[in-house]
């Protein structure tokens, strides 16, 4: 079934598709003779074991916690019964090889969370925590939504998008509606620090990480060399249905730390209790928030803003910015993507999907889990491009801003980085993408805990990229 569904897709794919045309082609010449894609290549000799032991480890936790899951919720309980299980499929590859073929063509929406959640769970995430960088500030919380949400219906027709009336700005804000700036000149209700134990409606978590406690409200005073007129505000992956921004802190405290760098990471609500739109719209709403109110609640006076999201995050900072472009409000001032899913369609296909048919991370059955989980019926990602930025139109791409693309080796989303990175450069956006071959989906994940130096290199490539990101926005805004 899997196998044909996937091939269904192949021999209904567009054949003026760049992966249709061969190496010497007029489509690939642009992108080798724009010298903005560099290829990694990994040449220790070593490596190809080293990667194959990971493979191994990632293997057995799949084949013991797929076994122990299938009637269990994350406990301590399940946890004891998932190492127990380890070391029986340690002893038993054969075992292990079965149960993992198993759960890569299992379909199993409740099984894929459960597993997807067990590194945020409240008895793994204190041994994660081991491993983070320090960090001076941290603090999480929880703000509120000031705008109206949006229906499918409305992202279908852009309908009520511009709430903003000067569509000429660039990056210092727009004028805003009547409507809008009442809103913000009345009683705005406080961001709460308090957690929940449900996340209401009206709130979006949003953690804060940052080298220094920032200018305003937080009891600490400021770093003297700490530059408050830039932020990331962070996307996290997790394929619409699983994780948070909790045990991304493995890279993001790293940026934060190295790059000198405030952090906001949206924790958006998750599918399939909530689907598309709704997703979107708390990244909308947060993203809103933190533009507004950073300098009233913190003392941020923003001059650069940086989007970064992997994976399903970097879906979600493209839809943003094009929410973001349509409404006429501020843009971010650049997109920092890893290994983004850019097209949701099921029936689309590139030839790296192959990969997802024997990959333990990307399972094809995976993708359809988060596919179906997060689109409701009466959406189309096929036409859709708040869901598939694949489909952004070229009118659109023009206005979008710096794009900087970490593409993975090994892994089934990588060919439609390349389709985006071929429409940037043709468009002579500000764009460049790296390639890491070899390394697999989700590589900014693995910074720790593996033992592979390198995972560390597209971890620091990031970083590097913040900082580029941030040089090039400052000499903008100083140029006549």
């Amino acid at each position: 079934m899997l196998v044909e569904h996937i091939m269904t897709g192949s021999m209904n794919a567009d054949m003026n598709d760049i992966f249709y045309k061969p190496a010497n082609s007029e489509e690939w010449k642009v992108i080798v003779n724009s010298h903005l894609v560099e290829v990694v290549e990994f040449k220790d000799k070593g490596f190809e074991k080293k990667m194959a032991k990971f493979q191994e480890s990632v293997a057995t936790m799949l084949a013991a916690g797929s076994s122990q899951m299938e009637n269990s919720q994350v406990c301590l309980e399940s946890l004891i019964g998932i190492g127990m299980n380890a070391m029986y499929y340690g002893l038993f590859p054969s075992k292990r090889e079965l149960q993992s073929e198993m759960f890569i063509s299992s379909d199993n929406p409740e099984i894929t969370t459960k597993l997807m959640s067990l590194a945020d769970s409240k008895f793994t995430y204190p041994f994660l925590k081991l491993a983070f960088p320090s960090i001076k500030f941290h603090r999480t919380i929880f703000v509120p939504k000031l705008l109206p949400r949006l229906t499918v219906d409305s992202y279908k027709h852009d309908e009520d998008l511009s709430i903003f009336l000067d569509p000429a700005h660039k990056n210092r804000g727009a004028v805003l509606s009547l409507e809008i700036q009442r809103l913000l000149d009345g009683n705005i209700p406080p961001y709460v620090r308090k957690k929940p134990k449900v996340v209401p409606d009206n709130l979006v978590k949003v953690r804060i990480i940052s080298p220094s406690p920032l200018p305003k409200g937080c009891g600490k005073a400021p770093l003297k060399d700490m530059n408050f007129d830039r932020i990331v505000i962070d996307i996290h992956g997790g394929g619409f249905i699983a994780t948070t921004s909790r045990c991304h802190q493995t890279y993001l405290r790293k940026w934060a730390k190295d790059a000198k760098i405030s952090i906001f990471a949206i924790d958006y609500k998750l599918a399939p209790a909530v689907k598309y739109p709704y997703i979107l719209d708390e990244i909308w709403q947060a993203y809103f928030w933190i533009i507004t109110q950073a300098e009233k609640e913190f003392g941020l006076k923003l001059k650069t803003v940086l989007v970064a999201g992997d994976s399903a995050g970097g879906n979600l900072a493209m839809a943003l910015t094009l929410r973001a472009l349509h409404s006429n409000f501020r843009v971010p001032n650049a997109l920092l993507l890893g290994y983004p899913a850019l097209n949701l369609s099921i029936n689309a296909f590139t030839p790296s999907l192959l990969t997802s048919m024997d990959d333990f991370i990307l399972t094809y059955s995976f993708l359809s889990v988060c596919i179906n989980s997060y689109i409701p019926s009466d959406a189309d990602p096929a036409k859709d491009p708040y869901l598939s930025p694949c489909l952004i139109s070229d009118e659109d791409l023009k206005r979008f801003p710096a794009i900087r693309i970490m593409a993975a080796g090994m892994d089934p989303l990588r060919d439609e980085s390349y389709k985006l990175m071929y429409r940037l450069i043709k468009l002579k956006k500000d764009a460049r993408m790296i390639e890491y071959r070899m390394l697999p989906h989700g590589f900014w994940n693995f910074y720790i805990g593996f033992g592979l130096k390198e995972f560390e290199i597209p971890t620091l490539s990031a970083i590097e990229a913040i900082k580029e990101l941030v040089a090039i926005n400052e000499r903008n805004e100083v140029s006549p």
